[in-house]
């Protein structure tokens, strides 16, 4: 991998072996997130975007003798729109098989939700981006390799396990660098709201994947969006869901 910037793109450097690719387009505060992890073997891209610009994936990762996998911590369009780029192998709970082979923008959750949000970073107007009809043209992008509980994805001297965290959504997956003490959570931990008022959300199961991924040895957290987070944040991101939950009578007990 390398850096790379421009008016619309850029990817930068995190840690050793783990990069960052941005879509500028889109307002920081709901901007996703979209993990590199480097193997010797294999590169994983974790997500893929809002893709409200297509990515120039020949600029942005360049032809080389390793190839680029995927992987999706969830189905949701902030998190696939791109993923039909990556042919080689798609990661991804059982769950977001149908969804990402025949992506809707209701089975995403596109529509009704993308019209209620400021999507677009100001700057950025000339892009026209119609809120009302994204999600009317993802593209498919069938999963190769279904993961849960218990499998692992190695890279070549980088192995990321997996564990099922649903909560935010049934097919929410975490993936674990154990060696360097890292979890990718997607939207289930991160460092800002924990969205849990869609269709499908279980706000017990969030209290459960938020128990699980307080018992994992690990460092930082590198969420579906925002900052990454080390532990004690995450540990009191925890403590403020449970206190929320609490008060509207939701527990573990």
């Amino acid at each position: 991998m390398g850096s790379y910037d421009s008016d619309l793109f850029q990817i930068e450097q995190v840690e050793d072996g783990l990069w960052l690719l941005s879509e500028k387009m889109v307002r920081y505060a709901i901007r996703s997130n979209v993990w590199i992890v480097e193997g010797q073997d294999a590169d994983l891209v974790i997500d893929a975007g809002w893709g409200v610009v297509d990515w120039p994936v020949e600029v942005l990762f360049p032809a080389s003798d390793k190839p680029v996998w995927s992987a999706i911590t969830h189905a949701h369009c902030d998190h696939i729109n791109q993923l039909f780029h990556f042919k080689e192998r798609r990661f991804g709970h059982a769950d977001a098989r149908d969804i990402v082979a025949a992506p809707t923008a209701k089975n995403t959750n596109a529509q009704p939700w993308t019209p209620q949000l400021k999507l677009i970073e100001p700057g950025f107007e000339a892009l026209d981006f119609d809120a009302s009809s994204y999600g009317e043209d993802f593209r498919p992008a069938p999963l190769t390799d279904i993961v849960g509980e218990g499998d692992s994805i190695d890279l070549g001297g980088v192995v990321l396990d997996v564990i099922e965290t649903p909560g935010h959504s049934p097919d929410s997956l975490t993936f674990i660098d154990r060696s360097r003490k890292w979890m990718f959570t997607g939207d289930v931990l991160l460092n800002g709201y924990i969205v849990d008022v869609l269709h499908h959300s279980d706000k017990r199961q969030i209290l459960g994947s938020h128990q699980r991924l307080m018992n994992q040895d690990f460092e930082r957290v590198y969420g579906g969006h925002q900052h990454p987070i080390d532990r004690p944040k995450a540990e009191s991101v925890v403590a403020r869901y449970i206190a929320h939950k609490a008060k509207e009578g939701i527990t573990l007990e």
